[in-house]
């Protein structure tokens, strides 16, 4: 365990709104009934996701604000989601069902995008990995005009976002199960020369190891868990069902919002401001069709134009990776003939494969004595075909840039997302050359009991095009609200979005450059920072 620590103003037409509430529960969503209650918000939190239900607890335990937290998806169905393998499988039913528009770099395939649509957000159905990268990433942040962003300014948020210290985000723990093909892959990995670390956090090329995950006594640990403490606290309310249409202005000063529960609309205004959580997907969508954005496009889509920003939805990242698939002599011990005693086991002693995220080990790769560039991680099981070992490669810092927009036929339908995958050319390379490591690793004797194939990862004639047919997503955009000091800014340093008064984005929407670990763990930094900026802005008494 020490290891991973190391590695680690008021609007006048405010008013007291009828909110119905459905309170977190660990009951399915469908047994937990709504009730009405009058209540007067200070602060409006949009999305009850990774960030948001962190930064909703921090507020309400170290302010004497009022917060209402405003997810559109159900309370966290503990008895479905807890046991992490299992989890992963049932997650589909918790997610948005997100796709990308056509992407030239991939031949014209749309990628779906699933993110968590539930208390907790993706951090309720992602494979919990806790490698936050490395500190020093936040100074390229200060670098880039992200003023108070620096490693030694977010040190303090970043010491309550990980680890076991009381208080924490969420709790940081070893793996409770590894499969032989884990332990295999991480031998094969010492063979190609790469150097074994406890565990992997992302801040050093060339190393292999276990990830640590965001689990608990052999369950999973979302930020749903961070308001199980102030359940029921006064100045607290959270609605699930609430579909968020769009932020209620008052001049250039947000006042509120307009959103859906069981098909009626209602307006909810508030005292201080609004802060949006909804990730990197929705957070630019809610604020072009509130009028906030690159006016011709709002324009194009006949929303008012309110306050003219082009970063808005600009800017977006995201790890890109392509599967690798080989034939294995041994059997997955995830395999569903295997789940009845496993569940049994899981239930009486919480230990066992179903404590696995099924992703329990990888390697990051670069150029010794400079950040990664690249990480390779294992599945011992997967769903492409029986007897099949998964590995994913991915590139950490890929040079594409794409957007969020609102779709100018259907404003209020799905954004465009377009991550613009594999379009720069130093992206295609840099891929390949991951894919050409990988070989490497599997030719290595420690593997060679499992009977890996790689014949089947094709060679360099045939690999551009393996790419475009086979490169994804891992799950991690980022950057659609870009922080920084300049015009190409959506959001200020304070996170303050530019040109508003009262309104705020603390998700991974705002970062300026994409980490080069897993993007749920700076999530829970920019929630744990954002408490403290807004804490300072808002001039609310700690009460902590």
């Amino acid at each position: 365990m020490d290891d991973i620590l190391r590695n680690y103003g008021g609007d006048p037409t405010n008013r007291e709104d009828e909110v119905s509430l459905q309170g977190l529960s660990r009951l399915p969503p469908e047994r937990s009934a709504p009730q009405k209650v009058a209540f007067s918000p200070d602060l409006i939190l949009v999305g009850a996701g990774t960030a948001g239900a962190v930064l909703a607890r921090r507020l309400v335990l170290s302010t004497d604000a009022r917060v209402l937290l405003l997810e559109a998806g159900p309370s966290y169905p503990w008895w479905f989601l807890a046991a992490p393998l299992a989890g992963l499988r049932l997650r589909p039913f918790w997610s948005h069902k997100h796709s990308t528009v056509p992407q030239a770099g991939l031949g014209g395939r749309s990628i779906p995008i699933p993110m968590g649509r539930v208390v907790g957000g993706t951090s309720s159905v992602n494979a919990m990995v806790a490698a936050p990268g490395s500190p020093d990433e936040f100074d390229e942040w200060q670098e880039l005009g992200c003023t108070g962003w620096s490693s030694q300014d977010v040190a303090p948020a970043r010491a309550r976002a990980l680890g076991n210290l009381p208080g924490c985000s969420l709790p940081v723990s070893p793996p409770r199960h590894q499969s032989a093909f884990t332990a295999a892959f991480l031998q094969a990995c010492e063979e190609e020369g790469l150097r074994r670390v406890n565990f992997l956090a992302g801040d050093a090329s060339e190393t292999c190891g276990p990830f640590a995950l965001f689990q608990s006594g052999g369950n999973r640990r979302s930020s749903a868990h961070c308001l199980d403490s102030i359940f029921g606290h006064p100045r607290l309310r959270v609605a699930t069902g609430c579909e968020v249409r769009r932020l209620l202005l008052t001049g250039d000063r947000a006042t509120g919002v307009e959103w859906m529960q069981g098909g009626q609309s209602r307006t909810t205004h508030s005292s201080a401001g609004v802060v949006v959580c909804a990730g990197s997907l929705m957070t630019p969508a809610l604020l072009q069709r509130s009028g906030i954005g690159p006016a011709r496009l709002l324009e194009e889509c006949g929303i008012p134009v309110r306050i003219p920003s082009e970063a808005v939805g600009e800017g977006l990242q995201d790890h890109v990776g392509v599967p690798l698939l080989f034939h294995s002599r041994e059997p997955s011990p995830g395999k569903p003939s295997r789940w009845l005693g496993a569940a049994l086991q899981w239930l009486l002693f919480r230990k066992g494969v179903m404590t696995s995220n099924c992703c329990e080990a990888g390697c990051f790769l670069g150029s010794g004595g400079h950040p990664p560039s690249a990480e390779i991680f294992t599945l011992f099981q997967t769903r492409r075909g029986p007897s099949l070992i998964e590995w994913v490669c991915a590139l950490l810092r890929p040079e594409s840039q794409g957007s969020v927009r609102i779709n100018p036929e259907a404003p209020w339908g799905p954004p465009r997302i377009d991550p613009a995958y594999l379009q720069a050319e130093s992206d295609q390379h840099a891929l390949a050359e991951t894919v050409r490591r990988a070989r490497q690793i599997a030719l290595q004797p420690a593997l060679r009991s499992f009977g890996l194939d790689p014949r089947l990862v094709p060679g360099d004639p045939d690999l551009a095009a393996y790419l475009r047919q086979n490169a994804t997503t891992c799950h991690h955009p980022v950057g659609s609200c870009r922080m920084g000091s300049g015009a190409h800014a959506a959001v200020l340093p304070n996170l303050q979005v530019r040109g508003v008064r009262g309104l705020w984005i603390a998700d991974n929407s705002i970062t300026p450059l994409i980490p080069r670990g897993h993007t749920a763990a700076t999530a829970l930094i920019i929630a744990e920072r954002a408490a403290e900026l807004l804490r300072q802005q808002l001039g609310r008494p700690a009460t902590e």
